[in-house]
């Protein structure tokens, strides 16, 4: 209980917990995003944003997908009719509800009821796997594929002490994104920075940084600016979210990222790699002065 607590003291987790909660205490009931958002006493637009951000499915399609998977055990009793099922869980009709479970689980309801078989379902959020960092929470997000890709900033080397004590990589990424970034023509997409940190293989306390966005073959780079071409790899992929803006990232918030990384992550996994490098991706657009929400990605694999 004193660990419950403790989380819901934190001001973007105790948001994600009351709406956890009150979405599960609710599921029977009208539920609407007025009503939600006016329990948890924030606008529609921040909590869409943060439930997003945390759990990558929206909100009401939340709502949608776990009356689904709590009808399955209404389902699976033959007393219950489609149609009391549907009305029971504010599907509206037998039509509406066996379009949705169609959807969620490749199978009719009326199918499945007379061959049940395994079942994937969305459960209730569990934010038990995020970890506090600084003001904000940072969790394992996916392990995610992606294709080559290539990136255009300016590189630096960065000493990682005056890194941890200073925020030099922040720094400079701040200065690159306001004052270098519009001097690239025609970039894949403007608004998403990415810090490039590659890790020399004689490590002697420095690390390269390149502030860059990504690029291909039609954009115009300037002359002083480092192209860099990064091959397919398989990632593991955190998501860092914050009550600031991504200038505001702090040493606090930092520490707590790569200890949930470095220490916990990492041991558990089997790197495959020739070069050790990793990436922060933030999305500009998804970001305001009173939230911040960045990707981090470390590869595992070379493809």
């Amino acid at each position: 209980m004193l660990e419950r607590k403790s989380a819901m003291d934190h001001h973007l987790l105790a948001i994600i917990n009351r709406t956890t909660d009150f979405i599960e205490e609710h599921l029977l009931e009208e539920l609407n995003l007025d009503i939600i958002s006016g329990h948890v006493n924030m606008s529609k637009f921040h909590l869409l944003r943060i439930w997003k951000g945390a759990t990558s499915t929206g909100l009401m399609e939340y709502v949608r997908r776990r009356r689904i998977a709590q009808s399955l055990a209404d389902l699976l009793n033959e007393r219950n009719t489609i149609e009391f099922i549907s009305s029971k869980y504010s599907f509206g009709c037998e039509r509406t509800y066996s379009r949705i479970f169609r959807e969620e689980y490749g199978v009719s309801p009326a199918k499945w009821r007379r061959n049940p078989s395994p079942l994937n379902i969305l459960d209730r959020f569990n934010s038990d796997f995020m970890s506090r960092a600084g003001e904000g929470i940072i969790f394992f997000r996916s392990i995610t594929v992606l294709p080559a890709f290539s990136i255009a900033g300016i590189e630096y080397a960065v000493d990682v002490e005056d890194n941890r004590k200073n925020g030099t990589a922040n720094r400079l990424g701040v200065d690159f994104f306001y004052n270098s970034r519009p001097r690239i023509i025609n970039p894949v997409l403007q608004d998403i920075y990415i810090g490039f940190t590659t890790v020399p293989a004689d490590f002697q306390g420095y690390t390269f940084y390149q502030p860059a966005i990504q690029v291909n073959p039609n954009s115009i780079i300037p002359p002083e600016m480092n192209t860099k071409h990064i091959k397919p790899h398989k990632y593991g992929v955190f998501t860092y979210m914050g009550p600031h803006r991504p200038e505001e990232i702090s040493s606090a918030t930092l520490k707590g990222i790569w200890e949930l990384i470095f220490t916990t992550w990492m041991p558990t996994v089997q790197f495959n790699l020739k070069d050790r490098f990793s990436f922060e991706r933030i999305d500009y657009s998804k970001c305001n002065k009173h939230y911040c929400e960045c990707d981090l990605y470390y590869p595992i694999s070379m493809l």
